[in-house]
């Protein structure tokens, strides 16, 4: 049997899968920028780069497919992955959460893409 090591607090796992749930919409309509803007051989901006990438790793990246992933992205507490690895490239990467401080939310961080997220409204 599989348990946890550490105790979860259910409604702040909550807020955090919430948050991050708002992201995937963002990263389709990123992706959407990022196809047209290498359709329209603006290759230098941000979301094209990521379009190029996609295309490197085989996984060439059309809009009905970003637009599929958005839509069926849910991650679940302890498995939190990233939206736009996601959604860019159907890759479950998991996310690294740093705690909220005086200065800033807590956050959570993608090693692959380094996209970065605030998953508190703090």
């Amino acid at each position: 049997m599989n348990t946890r090591s550490t105790p979860v607090d259910r409604a702040h796992a909550d807020k955090r899968l919430a948050a991050l749930l708002r992201q995937a919409p963002l990263e389709f309509a990123r992706a959407v920028y990022g196809i047209n803007d290498y359709a329209g051989g603006r290759t230098d901006t941000m979301a094209a780069r990521e379009v190029v990438r996609a295309q490197r790793q085989g996984m060439p990246l059309t809009e009905e497919r970003a637009e599929q992933r958005a839509r069926a992205y849910l991650p679940t507490v302890g498995q939190e992955h990233c939206p736009r690895c996601w959604v860019v490239y159907g890759q479950k990467t998991p996310l690294r959460f740093r705690e909220a401080d005086e200065e800033r939310p807590e956050t959570a961080a993608c090693h692959a893409c380094g996209a970065e997220y605030a998953t508190s409204p703090d």
